[in-house]
């Protein structure tokens, strides 16, 4: 099993309706602890409360809601969007996730709705939106630690900013594993830094090349120069 833990994106699209024919994921299919799942939706519920998050009211996939105009997924969008969608409805065999400011992690065919939260101090702070990170604190990283220990991928990939990959960096697997590789952006340009990156894996994925990506990549902990 590969799984995927990538950034949310400030804008967000959720005009896409899950059809009742789709498939929708919950937290207690990915995380193997009753707590961690109870607190999941209990943080969750917590930041939505807040009138400064924005929660809207239409439901779509958390793919299309990030997918769709987030800027880290542009190529994917442009490229291998529809046939990447069509493999995580129909295999087990790819496992995506978002790292999130409102969600602390979401499944890509998981129910979601747009927000307006950030991991990182600075974003939040700019753009007067609540800063989640002290929120998800340790228990994102349980969190994490829980997805990974349930799903045993043969390979983890992680993108995102500092503030963001942070949550991975701290859980126990990422201390031992060398089946984990960190993708680190930087700044306003990371977002356009990942994008190629993150179609590049789409594809390997989609070709079944992963080899291929590994290889373009050999370093554990790919840093944004």
């Amino acid at each position: 099993m590969i799984v995927v833990f990538s950034p949310c994106s400030k804008s967000k699209d959720d005009s896409i309706p899950i059809y009742p024919a789709s498939r929708i994921v919950s937290p207690s299919s990915y995380i193997n602890n009753a707590f961690l799942n109870k607190q999941l939706l209990l943080v969750r519920a917590k930041i939505f409360s807040d009138p400064l998050a924005r929660l809207g009211t239409g439901t779509t996939h958390a793919f299309n809601l990030y997918v769709r105009t987030g800027l880290a997924y542009h190529f994917i969008l442009n490229d291998t969007y529809e046939k990447l969608k069509r493999l995580l409805q129909q295999s087990d065999n790819v496992q995506w996730f978002f790292l999130s400011g409102g969600y602390g992690i979401i499944h890509a065919l998981e129910e979601a709705k747009s927000y307006q939260a950030s991991l990182s101090y600075n974003i939040a702070h700019q753009h007067k939106i609540p800063f989640t990170g002290k929120i998800w604190g340790g228990l994102l990283s349980e969190i994490c630690d829980s997805i990974i220990e349930r799903l045993k991928p043969s390979f983890l990939y992680v993108f995102g900013s500092k503030d963001y990959i942070s949550f991975v960096k701290n859980t126990q697997h990422w201390k031992r594993s060398d089946k984990i590789k960190l993708f680190e952006s930087r700044g306003s340009s990371g977002q356009y830094w990942l994008a190629p990156i993150l179609n590049e894996l789409s594809r390997a994925i989609l070709t079944d090349d992963l080899p291929g990506f590994n290889s373009s990549f050999p370093d554990k902990y790919v840093k944004q120069e």
